[in-house]
């Protein structure tokens, strides 16, 4: 019974409806974990790849995402606006994964999707030359391509999320991927 009433609020939210929003993320504060679950369950493939793509490593992006999940978890009742949480949790993630990257140093094993059976050898090429040319990449202009492309954030939501004026983003987004040009031509002149 109680997945049942979960599940409908789930697809309220799912909706748009904020009301409902409010009251699975109270649901969660208050130690419901199968309301936890349900909030946290539309944002876990995307926090998953964002981690992945910061971390460049498969098991600390997994490791990232469980240790932002748990850190939800603690701090839900400190959340001021339900309504925010899913800005909120990317936050979260942002921050595990740059402090795994902190943590371990520069290591990666960024494979960006094995090729499918409609993919060409030049295709599957280009994309191993950009996962290296992206591995090359600080770990700030990883959260910022993160962010910006990845994510598809606006500049404003961004800046917001890293503490910066949202010029300082732009700016920094322009020259992160000037930096990612170069890397993925030096990677093609190999």
């Amino acid at each position: 019974m109680e997945a049942a009433i979960i599940d409908t609020v789930v697809d309220r939210v799912r909706d748009g409806d904020r009301q409902v929003s409010a009251e699975l993320v109270g649901r969660a504060a208050r130690g419901d974990r199968v309301a936890f679950d349900r909030l946290v369950e539309p944002h876990l493939g995307v926090a998953l790849g964002a981690a992945r793509l910061i971390t460049g490593h498969e098991a600390d992006a997994a490791d990232a995402v469980q240790d932002a999940l748990l850190t939800s978890w603690r701090a839900l009742e400190s959340l001021r606006d339900p309504q925010l949480f899913a800005a909120w949790f990317r936050t979260i993630v942002i921050r595990s994964a740059t402090r795994f990257v902190r943590r371990r140093g520069q290591v990666f094993e960024l494979d960006l999707e094995a090729p499918g059976p409609s993919d060409s050898i030049e295709r599957e090429v280009d994309r191993r030359l950009l996962a290296r040319a992206f591995a090359r990449l600080d770990s700030k202009d990883r959260v910022l391509l993160t962010l910006h492309h990845y994510w598809q954030l606006p500049v404003s939501e961004s800046a917001q999320l890293l503490g910066l004026p949202e010029g300082t983003v732009r700016s920094r987004v322009h020259h992160a991927l000037k930096r990612l040009r170069a890397s993925y031509d030096a990677e093609v002149r190999r």
